[in-house]
């Protein structure tokens, strides 16, 4: 994935051969514009490169391809192949290789790589670095559709921060600016509705997520990508528990049969259904599904397997299905601790926490709420850390502990005004 000016190519090839610049020269060229040439300080004539390609037994194609088009090259790899080793190192090559030579429309591409890998990889402090970098890089390159592909970025990253309003405001203006487009981008289009009905799902705001399904069924089968499609079904699938029963058995054969065996996906729209179904009264069914989705999900990622026990988990606690939740989450934390992931020893020692809390055990619940706030302080952002401090000031409140429920709800308080 190394870019290389043509000048570059030639002194490596040359020199690879053992050939001086005399050598290279011949009876054609002179060695102080060879020099010229290989520092790039000149550009040679199309004639000139054929010779030198003959001479190093280069292809002339390779001589001539441009800076741009090797990034746009590597950018539509990087695009193809999030396998590549030091993935997040080639983005950042190529982007500064962008930025120098004032390719801004390909560095906005590249940097909406680098946002979406920070974003999976929940690497928050540096997403916070790069946002305001990434926005002048769409003010220089000018180009319309680069704010719009930012803006339903800083969507994305606000709804993984649980902060559904603000990434409405986002995806919102994505959706006005697509639909005056009389060119607009259909998928894109679906994939930000499909984006506000998630929104609209957590907020509970059920009435104007139906109101945006009936707009993303209308453009459902235009988009290509079967996982992508997949995950609509998903979402209309779990909303159609909750409002249109008759239509849920529809969207969720879809849904599995988008994901074509693709067993994670699949076990994650059970656990999606299960908590619409919860939210339905529904609990003996969801429970099922939940079953069901432990017992299917693959073995051979403990990483990715502890991640959606957790989910779980979650699931279970927020429901009081307390003897259940605490045995997985007993084997969630041991292979959380095997793989010493500090994000999620923290999740299951605080779900351990609320389960001891909920099962009125509060001197227990105090110790596994600390060792959680230990390890989220090497890992969290204010917004988690503000939550916590809440969190604690009211269990110790509930201990009788005054004085350090005080203390909490006063750093809260402080902690609040910088969010």
């Amino acid at each position: 994935m190394e870019i290389l000016a043509t000048g570059e190519k030639i002194k490596r090839a040359r020199i690879y051969k053992g050939l001086t610049l005399k050598d290279l020269c011949g009876e054609r060229l002179s060695v102080s514009k060879m020099s010229c040439i290989e520092n790039d300080k000149i550009i040679a004539e199309p004639d000139t490169l054929r010779y030198i390609a003959d001479i190093l037994d280069l292809d002339y194609s390779y001589l001539t391809e441009s800076i741009m088009s090797q990034i746009e090259r590597n950018t539509k790899l990087l695009v193809k192949r999030k396998d590549i080793k030091n993935y997040e190192e080639a983005i950042q090559y190529n982007l500064q290789y962008a930025l120098d030579n004032e390719y801004y429309d390909l560095a906005c591409q590249l940097m909406h790589l680098l946002f979406l890998y920070y974003l999976e990889h929940e690497q928050v402090y540096k997403l916070q670095t790069i946002i305001s970098r990434y926005y002048d890089m769409c003010n220089k390159s000018a180009l319309e559709a680069n704010y719009v592909i930012f803006n339903r970025d800083m969507g994305r990253y606000f709804y993984e921060n649980k902060e559904y309003s603000q990434a409405l405001t986002y995806f919102d203006g994505v959706r006005e600016s697509l639909m005056n487009n009389p060119e607009r981008d259909t998928e894109l289009l679906a994939a930000v509705i499909y984006d506000e009905i998630c929104c609209h799902v957590a907020l509970r705001s059920y009435a104007v997520a139906d109101e945006l399904a009936a707009q993303l069924e209308d453009l459902i089968e235009k988009v290509e990508n079967k996982f992508k499609r997949g995950q609509m079904y998903q979402i209309l699938a779990a909303l159609y528990i909750r409002i249109h029963k008759d239509k849920f058995e529809t969207f969720e054969k879809k849904t599995y049969e988008s994901y074509e065996g693709d067993s994670e996906s699949t076990c994650f729209a059970m656990l999606d259904f299960a908590n619409s179904m919860m939210d339905k009264g529904l609990k003996d069914l969801a429970l099922k599904y939940i079953e069901k989705g432990l017992s299917l999900y693959p073995k051979n990622n403990e990483m990715k397997r502890v991640k959606y026990m957790l989910n779980c988990i979650g699931t279970l606690v927020e429901n009081d299905i307390l003897d259940m939740a605490q045995e997985i989450c007993d084997e969630a934390l041991n292979i959380a601790i095997m793989l010493d992931n500090i994000r999620f020893i923290e999740k299951a020692y605080y779900y351990k926490a609320i389960i001891l809390q909920k099962s009125g055990d509060y001197v227990s619940s105090e110790m596994y709420m600390n060792l959680s706030t230990d390890a989220l302080f090497k890992c969290g952002n204010k917004r988690e850390r503000y939550e916590r401090y809440l969190e604690l000031g009211n269990m110790y409140h509930k201990l009788g502990q005054v004085n350090d429920s005080i203390k909490y709800l006063s750093l809260a308080m402080v902690l609040e005004k910088k969010l």
